[in-house]
């Protein structure tokens, strides 16, 4: 159904030029209207027939659209930052873990952390730590140590966790698609399928963490810091399989509209984390009570396992078990849909190829930062600096874009609309834009204040602010890619064009032209940045094009097959009979308003032909 890369690549010149016809012809972006087309064959067409003759989209679409993605999308993002916390408190109470003053304020009693207020101290150590104002938070070697042990450990431990994860990548996509054909029972086994392969797959994977401390010999890192790894990583051996699950029911829900419940339990466990951190590191009340002293540095590895293990928990508690709001989606585990093989097939074909686009995604990343490296301490600090004060732009919004935008784009394809699924697609990519953009814009006059936050070292303050420009235009070109790939091209289904494009085309081209800047032409830390950027900008282009340039009827098709290979009586309700359920989602509900627009429009479209079935 998709064209070729080539020839994608060989409309550049019109990536924003849509050859449309009028709205009642049924055009959508890319492609001729039906009256010019040859008739489809006899198989196809009443599919494509019923597919196109959407088209009539009104007027307060984008208006309504807009509603929706902030609606699910803004607790997402909060989601996001919470779960940065988390692993940033650990963090944080390890830069204190020697210093005798830290830990003194840390214990109860006159001008303690619950004196003077511990989430304000909690807020004050993560904001110091996240900025990198390392000389704040720790005071002598040991806790310099602690704190290289506990990131080299999560450097590698979060790698190891990365492979098992393609698991729920899709999970927004397939989800979303099944909400949108009315076949809602899918929803749930493509949940089903998604816990069992992680967990068969996170197995075998988790006995890496026992061997994390030679992993670190092996690249030269000293005996000591090596085995501070090796344990802190063996404490982190619990969480990843339940960190999973959470992941896949965030997926199910969100990608269904419901978003809030998921923030609420984020926003709880991060205050639960630093609760037990302050308890199992510093020994908490129990300090002055009884003298125990917590347990030290593995105590921060204890209470992320313990928050990340209670977290997925209380989520299904209160999801599964009180609310009941998988109900209209969910197959029982005694129909065993998730062993259907037309359903492992599906899954696979959407799953499996994104293994490879996380492992070089994560390959991209690291080899970067090496290749910075070469360039001297002072740039490794200047680009450690321009990531920590951009974080709000890459560590939530990017991400919370991506997925609402697939969750949009798959809904519609489901429900057989590819005119509403491309325009919403142009709308996702215009908000990321013009979101990231603005703020970049903001922040630049801005740019040697916001280092000095960042960080007190002047000769890190002027190269950090000199290369902000550069990484505000990579930034900008970035969440197109983001919002592109993983969130447009995956709920298209064509997951493995997404691996192509990070294997056969980023890898190569911002590697190579990183490592040719600092091998072959000893460039700077500034040539560096621009030419990423140059590098992004040139890959958005394309990938913009690729999306361009899409069958959107094809993939509807498609989209529509993927879902409807469930049992027929899934879908035997009428709708227009149904009352939503107590818990509708978001979804459920707009599906509802729709229907009952279109009811009180009366016979004002009479003429356009029915969607097929």
């Amino acid at each position: 159904g998709s064209r070729s890369f080539p020839t994608a690549l060989g409309q550049l010149p019109q990536i924003f030029l849509f050859s449309c016809a009028p709205a009642h012809s049924g055009c959508v972006p890319g492609a001729i209207s039906m009256a010019s087309m040859a008739a489809p064959e006899p198989g196809r067409r009443e599919l494509r027939e019923g597919l196109v003759a959407e088209a009539a989209v009104p007027r307060s679409f984008f208006k309504d659209e807009l509603k929706t993605m902030f609606s699910i999308g803004w607790p997402m993002l909060v989601s996001f930052f919470c779960r940065f916390g988390m692993a940033s408190e650990d963090s944080a109470f390890v830069g204190h873990l020697t210093s005798g003053s830290a830990a003194r304020r840390l214990s109860l009693g006159q001008g303690g952390v619950f004196a003077g207020g511990l989430f304000g101290h909690v807020g004050a150590a993560f904001i110091s730590y996240g900025f990198l104002a390392g000389d704040a938070l720790s005071s002598g070697e040991g806790a310099m140590k602690y704190l290289a042990a506990a990131g080299l450990a999560d450097m590698v431990t979060n790698i190891l966790i990365i492979p098992p994860l393609a698991f729920n990548q899709s999970l927004n996509a397939l989800v979303s698609q099944a909400m949108g054909s009315g076949n809602k029972k899918m929803a749930g086994t493509w949940l089903q399928l998604s816990l069992l392969w992680l967990t068969a797959s996170y197995l075998p994977m988790l006995a890496s963490f026992f061997f994390v401390s030679p992993m670190l010999h092996v690249l030269g890192f000293s005996d000591d810091l090596c085995d501070l790894a090796g344990l802190y990583a063996k404490f982190n051996v619990f969480w990843p399989i339940p960190n999973g699950w959470y992941q896949c029911m965030r997926f199910y829900f969100q990608a269904q509209g419901i978003s809030r419940p998921a923030m609420y339990n984020n926003i709880f466990f991060l205050l639960v984390n630093a609760l037990l951190n302050w308890i199992l590191v510093f020994g908490g009340p129990f300090r002055d009570w009884f003298g125990w002293e917590g347990l030290g540095f593995i105590g921060a590895a204890i209470s992320l396992s313990c928050s990340r293990s209670l977290q997925p928990f209380a989520y299904w508690l209160y999801m599964f078990v009180w609310r009941k709001a998988h109900v209209e989606t969910w197959p029982s585990w005694s129909e065993r849909t998730f062993m259907k093989p037309e359903h492992v097939k599906s899954f696979m074909q959407m799953s499996a190829p994104q293994i490879g686009t996380l492992i070089f995604q994560a390959v991209v990343g690291q080899a970067t930062t090496l290749l910075i490296s070469k360039l001297g301490p002072v740039a490794i600090a200047a680009s450690a600096a321009t990531q920590a004060a951009t974080m709000v732009l890459t560590g939530g919004l990017s991400p919370t874009l991506s997925m609402v935008g697939g969750i949009r784009v798959g809904f519609y394809l489901g429900k057989g609309q590819p005119v509403r699924a491309s325009r919403v697609s142009m709308l996702v990519l215009v908000v990321g834009v013009g979101i990231t953009a603005v703020l970049g814009v903001a922040v630049l006059p801005f740019a040697h204040q916001l280092m000095s936050v960042v960080t007190n070292d002047p000769e890190v303050q002027a190269p950090a602010a000199s290369i902000l420009p550069a990484v505000v235009v990579n930034l900008v070109a970035s969440i197109v890619v983001s919002i592109a790939t993983q969130g447009i091209l995956t709920s298209q289904g064509r997951t493995k064009v997404v691996t192509f494009l990070s294997m056969g085309f980023e890898l190569p081209v911002s590697i190579g032209s990183t490592a040719a800047l600092v091998f072959l032409f000893d460039a700077g830390l500034l040539a560096v940045y621009w030419a990423q950027a140059a590098v992004t900008v040139f890959e958005a282009f394309v990938i913009m094009a690729i999306v361009q340039r899409s069958d959107w009827a094809e993939f509807a098709r498609q989209a529509q097959e993927r879902q409807r290979s469930n049992d027929a009586e899934n879908n035997d309700e009428d709708p227009e009979e149904a009352d939503p359920p107590r818990h509708a989602s978001e979804i459920s509900m707009q599906e509802a308003a729709e229907e009952k627009k279109v009811s009180g429009e009366g016979t004002s479209h009479s003429d356009s032909p029915r969607r097929g079935a």
